[in-house]
């Protein structure tokens, strides 16, 4: 038996894994600067001794080189502070929690995740792809805009796609009630994903793509536009042979970072 902690700038969730599946989950919300202190409550209450913690940092051996929406982790190595875990980026653990949930057939498999930022993870032959550590930072591509990033630095992707920088929710609801200027406002929403992942699909050529993140649950609206957008960006790829889903599980972030550690795979 394992545990998975998914920690992000809403929620923190957790979940006690055993033969590949939930058993138990939590849900808590991230408060600011009691981070590090709500893990470890989680970490102490369960005995397991396979821990694998999703963080949305830049990280480098353990070390959170940078956290934009979480500032709290900046600096740390949280490798010291939870000594007994695996520690990855939040969206790799979601994409290999994605990837389990579809019994492993879709290879490769790219999941971006729509929530507090923009993220992205990559399974490829089965296995988390990070790089030296912090791959797949779609949110911090250029190009979009000139409003600062948490990051420090300015146009990048989840300035205009991230829920901090931009109440996807809110014209979400409205949509679903038939207003026009949501509907319209959720049709250019559709058009910026499109662009974003237009770059990463062009350079990893996935099987299947996977939207998560709590923005995830206004799929169906925006859903359409982006891959209108992405058939006028790609060059050779062809949409239409990409499999597009939403994300199966809110939970797959802490399902993936437990089979991760479980498995031995980073």
């Amino acid at each position: 038996m394992s545990l998975g902690i998914d920690v992000g700038g809403t929620n923190i969730l957790a979940a006690r894994v055993e033969n590949g599946e939930i058993q138990e989950k939590w849900k808590l919300k991230t408060k600011k600067g009691e981070v590090i202190k709500i893990i470890e409550g989680i970490i102490e209450e369960n005995e397991e001794k396979i821990v694998g913690i999703g963080v949305p940092c830049y990280l480098r051996n353990g070390i959170c080189v940078k956290a934009p929406n979480i500032s709290e982790l900046d600096g740390k190595d949280l490798g010291h502070y939870f000594k007994r875990a695996i520690i990855m980026n939040d969206c790799t653990a979601m994409a290999y929690g994605e990837y389990a949930l579809r019994g492993g057939k879709y290879d490769p498999l790219l999941l971006v995740a729509l929530g507090t930022g923009v993220g992205a993870g990559l399974v490829f032959k089965g296995m988390p792809y990070i790089g030296k550590g912090s791959a797949m930072e779609i949110g911090h591509i250029k190009g979009f805009f000139t409003q600062r990033c948490k990051c420090g630095k300015t146009g990048c992707f989840e300035t205009v796609a991230g829920g901090k920088y931009v109440n996807v929710e809110k014209n979400a609801k409205r949509a679903m009630n038939g207003d026009k200027e949501a509907l319209e406002f959720m049709k250019d929403y559709g058009r910026i994903v499109g662009r974003g992942v237009s770059y990463a699909i062009q350079l990893l050529d996935p099987e299947i793509v996977i939207i998560g993140g709590g923005i995830s649950n206004a799929y169906e609206l925006f859903i359409e536009p982006m891959k209108e957008e992405l058939a006028e960006l790609l060059s050779i790829i062809d949409v239409d042979n990409i499999i597009f889903e939403r994300a199966k599980s809110e939970y797959s972030g802490a399902l993936g970072a437990a089979l991760i550690a479980e498995r031995g795979l980073l």
